[in-house]
């Protein structure tokens, strides 16, 4: 154990304490010398190893807190951000929910229009059939020009319409080709040549067809000159002397062998009802 000495003090209030009032006050103060005091040194060292100790908790508890603000201010910042992407989340899930909204909608009409495509669809055959047949008839009581190409157009759609193989588009798309090419024949002028027979006889023609205004033929010796009566369903004869060179100038100008001019030509004008 280390032992510490001290020097000499003045303690006169201790020593007066000690000698009674009375001789304080007959005596004069004197210097006496003080006793050793003898302390622990362990002692001192223990007590400043625990100032040292709470000292140093101090600072670690000071740092320990100044890390936890830190902490809490950097989780607070985390925090803020995570609420404004919250913010932006929500409003763009607003979004997207008004846009699948509307995407559901989209949804539900194209259901009801696939729906009556599928009806359509089972429809259009017997549509196309009706079509065919109505043209049929149509090109029998039509002015008897290319009989053999329309009628070989018709079987043609038919025969698209009975292949499997072949889409419902195609098959539509044929039996439109063949309206619109019959529909062009009232607006165009051609000409010819062909085999018919007339009264028994078959003849070698020239036949000139002007819309479905007039369809008329001249025999290759230019002898013979009829035009079609569509209400009678015959040739009728011209007089050759008035029409001959009409209808050769009128074979020309369709086979673009001569310039478009004006022609006389007999067209059969519908009857006056009585």
């Amino acid at each position: 154990m280390k032992i510490r000495r001290f020097g000499n003090v003045t303690i006169a209030l201790l020593l007066a304490g000690l000698t009674g009032s009375a001789q304080a006050q007959d005596a004069p103060v004197q210097n006496v010398p003080a006793p050793e005091i003898l302390v622990d040194s362990s002692l001192i060292d223990r007590a400043m190893s625990a100032i040292g100790e709470k000292y140093r908790d101090s600072a670690e508890v000071q740092q320990e807190l100044t890390r936890l603000a830190d902490s809490a201010s950097s989780t607070f910042e985390e925090f803020k951000r995570a609420n404004d992407n919250l913010e932006s989340l929500l409003v763009l899930n607003a979004g997207f929910r008004k846009s699948i909204s509307i995407q559901e909608e989209n949804i539900a009409t194209l259901d009801e229009s696939i729906a009556s495509v599928e009806e359509v669809t089972r429809e259009i055959p017997r549509l196309m059939e009706q079509m065919l047949a109505a043209l049929e008839t149509f090109i029998e009581l039509d002015y008897p020009f290319l009989l053999e190409d329309r009628r070989g157009r018709i079987q043609f759609a038919r025969d698209a319409i009975d292949n499997p193989d072949v889409s419902i588009a195609e098959k539509f798309r044929q039996v439109l080709v063949m309206y619109q090419t019959e529909t062009a024949y009232g607006r165009t002028i051609e000409t010819y040549p062909d085999t018919i027979e007339v009264d028994g006889v078959e003849r070698d023609v020239n036949i000139v067809r002007v819309g479905r205004v007039a369809l008329i033929y001249q025999t290759t010796d230019r002898q013979e000159t009829r035009a079609w009566d569509n209400r009678a369903r015959a040739w009728v004869e011209l007089p050759p002397g008035e029409y001959r060179t009409a209808i050769q100038d009128a074979i020309r100008v369709a086979a673009q062998l001569d310039a478009p001019r004006i022609i006389e030509l007999p067209v059969m004008a519908p009857e006056v009802a009585q």
